[in-house]
């Protein structure tokens, strides 16, 4: 069940650290009771919590949530077998991109379900230290609805469009700073009610993990929502929560046929508005001001590939030491057939992009002139398919992206500069490929004892992959 090797991360004199590749994992776990562990949080006692789903996404499916040990073992103290499952409404899709352990050994899901072919909606559902539901959370059903643009139950009269913007949960994070446990949860969905628009929104929302009920003290209590302009559709992603209650909220939006898909980042004070001391910004390089996009503080918006017809789409973000953010993500340096005049590759399929936002600035300093795009093209790998799906901080402000590379699972290292850290695997990749599982990372987590990094993968028919790495130094 284990491979037992290690990769690891050991000193270098006293300049920093290096991340050393060896034959496989720690751990490589796959297992058929779920389809994918796209959520993926450490405990703070060491333990590793996943959610997914298990079924056809096409047909009906159920959210699993599992329990590891720290050795990367199902805990069998939790649900059957180390994995509890609960169907909200049979007969539906149901899918959880987002875990999250609590202080008490009960951990939260967010959940994604159809709503008879109205889009879909955002739940949280909650399960004991047993694995068991917990009794009185949701009352009868079990699920506490989130609202984002306005209540799951007006979906059936979404006004004028036959298919509704689906309300889409990526994350789900416990913001303790204040000592008070309570539930961020982003992600995107319909514009608000009475807005007039039938496109999607970037949504925040914080939460009281005692029962759900909205925070007041963020936003007034509302959710955060993000529209840049005209009927563009945002893709809200993951969040970065800092120890102050702040967060910075990863995604993109796709600003038509031409600008195509930019990196959107934005900043929220603890209290839920927009940090005026962040972003500000629309990067000269992207022309997002051709659609009417204005610079906003508190928000960053950026696609530097704009001029070669490229795009960028960001689902990560992590802090480095000086308070500038990386991001992960893809898209293309070039478009079509175009050659690139910042000295990438011709883009054959996507791209693994980055790019590091210091304050009010797209820093020109990290990188190759502020932007980094990691291609597979030419490299002789099963296919051309890069894609960054999540980010961790490794020590000395290098930058772990995680997902695919050449159609390989694999992760990408960049170190502080921005630049490939070719002191691990070859130029800074590490593949690891499974005979069993095909599937790209799409979770990436850092131990509370910094010595582990755990993956996970996306969706696959023939089930689900948690990988887990060793740290020293």
């Amino acid at each position: 069940m284990f491979a037992r090797s290690l990769i690891a991360l050991s000193a270098i004199a006293m300049t920093g650290t290096a991340l050393a590749q060896e034959s496989t994992p720690l751990v490589d776990f796959t297992t058929d009771k779920a389809n994918d562990f796209r959520g993926l949080a450490y405990g703070a006692d060491g333990k590793i919590y996943v959610s997914g789903h298990r079924g056809d996404v096409e047909k009906e499916t159920a959210v699993v949530v599992g329990r590891f040990n720290a050795d990367g073992a199902p805990d069998l103290s939790f649900g059957e077998d180390g994995f509890a499952e609960i169907d909200i409404a049979s007969g539906k899709v149901e899918q959880s991109l987002a875990v999250a352990p609590l202080a008490n050994g009960d951990v939260v899901a967010a959940v994604n379900a159809s709503e008879d072919g109205k889009g879909s909606s955002v739940y949280l559902v909650r399960f004991d230290s047993k694995g068991a539901s917990k009794a009185g959370w949701g009352g009868d059903t079990g699920a506490v609805e989130v609202v984002f643009g306005w209540p799951n139950a007006k979906n059936d009269s979404f006004p004028g469009v036959e298919s509704p913007p689906a309300d889409t949960a990526w994350d789900l994070k416990v913001d303790n700073s204040n000592g008070d446990e309570k539930l961020v949860v982003a992600g995107h969905g319909s514009a608000p009610d009475g807005s007039g628009r039938t496109d999607a929104d970037r949504y925040i929302v914080r939460l009281l993990a005692a029962d759900g009920s909205p925070d007041p003290s963020f936003n007034g209590g509302k959710p955060f929502t993000y529209h840049s302009a005209q009927s563009f559709a945002e893709g809200g992603r993951r969040v970065t929560l800092e120890p102050d209650g702040a967060l910075v909220s990863a995604g993109y939006t796709n600003l038509g046929d031409t600008l195509r898909n930019h990196v959107i980042l934005i900043r929220l004070k603890p209290d839920g508005t927009p940090d005026p001391d962040f972003g500000g910004f629309v990067s000269p390089q992207s022309s997002a001001d051709a659609v009417g996009l204005k610079p906003t503080p508190g928000v960053a918006v950026f696609n530097p590939f704009v001029g070669d017809g490229g795009f960028a789409e960001c689902y990560a973000a992590v802090k480095l030491s000086d308070g500038s953010y990386v991001t992960t993500g893809y898209g293309g340096a070039t478009g079509e057939g175009v050659a690139s005049k910042l000295g990438f590759k011709t883009t054959e399929g996507p791209d693994i992009v980055s790019f590091r936002v210091s304050g009010k600035v797209l820093d020109t300093n990290w990188g190759n002139g502020g932007l980094q795009a990691i291609q597979s093209e030419g490299a002789g790998k099963p296919s051309v398919e890069d894609r960054g799906r999540m980010l961790v901080p490794l020590p000395g402000d290098r930058t772990m992206h995680v997902g695919y590379f050449g159609g390989i699972p694999a992760v990408v290292v960049l170190d502080a500069s921005g630049k490939p850290d070719t002191s691990i695997g070859k130029d800074g990749i590490i593949e690891l490929p499974n005979q069993k599982l095909s599937a790209q990372f799409f979770g990436a987590a850092v131990a509370p004892d910094g010595k582990h990094v755990a993956l996970t993968t996306n969706n696959n028919k023939g089930g689900a992959r948690l990988v887990v790495l060793e740290i020293k130094g």
